[in-house]
């Protein structure tokens, strides 16, 4: 992957490393840089900002044990990391602009390159076999016995094609994957949007932030009266952690550990830490904490009855 991802054209984000994150164009300048969205720069920033544990990092050193616990014990997020392209001035860091320019690339690339990317991210390039999707699996099935693993493996390769040498190089690796997916399910396995589509048909009512030629939000409207505010989120979390809260944590994007660091936290206290967890959500998504995203989370989470406090 870092083969591919090495070819991104970097020097136009080179300028904007030593950019203080508290200048007012911090994401103006990033997103004129990358061709990127404000809206967009702006998401990834918070989650850049979640890899770093800083509001202030604009270097991500992943080397050097610098990401929060939960990631750090994450082999996938740890190697993902090692193919993203380095600084020049500081090979042991990832900029923030170059963390911008690879998730564009994963979002514009095509299936070929993205499958491509998936090879050499696998096993760094190398003829992939039984033996190394076990030792995957492993990682994913943690529970499963090793004879179990073992059965899946061989049946992982036999369906992408392996022959008797029971190894697939690139080409072939690509051509089974293709071969074992209808095209548009493999697009959609693949699809990755830095902000989805229904969110951004949202963010067009959000005022555009000034000075940014890439900024693709429309500057009518009050978009400020739609925010979710401390008041929703305190009636919300206080009724909605008498039921079945940690559905709407999954919807609004937080993962298991997230949740359970949250509850550890609050000392088990689940109108705590569902508030808490309402509140880094509203600060990570800025202007796309809507009161109608919202609404949308707690329809997918059973938990529509709920959403009149936003009227």
């Amino acid at each position: 992957m870092g083969a591919i991802l090495n070819t991104l054209s970097l020097k136009d984000t080179d300028n904007l490393s030593n950019l203080s994150p508290n200048r007012a164009d911090w994401l103006t300048s990033h997103a004129d840089a990358t061709g990127l969205a404000v809206v967009e720069v702006e998401r990834l920033w918070n989650r850049f900002k979640q890899l770093t544990g800083s509001t202030e990092h604009t270097h991500l050193y992943p080397d050097n044990n610098a990401l929060p616990n939960e990631l750090s014990n994450d082999i996938f997020v740890k190697n993902l990391l090692k193919h993203f392209p380095r600084s020049k001035a500081d090979p042991n860091s990832i900029p923030f602009g170059y963390f911008l320019l690879v998730m564009h690339w994963f979002e514009d690339a095509s299936i070929n390159d993205k499958l491509s990317a998936l090879f050499i991210y696998l096993n760094n390039g190398e003829p992939i076999d039984a033996v190394m999707i076990a030792k995957l699996l492993k990682h994913v099935y943690r529970e499963s016995k090793d004879d179990d693993i073992r059965l899946i493996s061989n049946q992982f390769m036999q369906q992408l094609g392996a022959m008797d040498q029971g190894r697939l190089n690139m080409a072939q690796f690509i051509a089974g994957v293709q071969r074992c997916f209808a095209p548009g399910e493999l697009e959609e396995l693949l699809k990755f949007e830095i902000i989805p589509g229904h969110i951004l048909e949202e963010a067009n009512a959000v005022p555009s932030l000034q000075s940014s030629s890439s900024n693709l939000r429309d500057s009518n409207g009050n978009a400020a009266s739609d925010l979710v505010t401390e008041s929703h989120m305190r009636q919300i979390a206080h009724q909605a952690s008498r039921r079945n809260w940690t559905k709407l944590a999954v919807t609004l994007g937080f993962l298991e550990y997230d949740i359970e660091a949250f509850i550890a936290k609050n000392n088990k206290d689940s109108s705590a830490a569902l508030l808490e967890l309402l509140q880094v959500w509203r600060e990570q998504e800025g202007g796309l904490a809507t009161k109608r995203r919202l609404k949308r989370c707690l329809e997918q989470s059973d938990l529509q009855d709920l959403t009149p406090i936003l009227n």
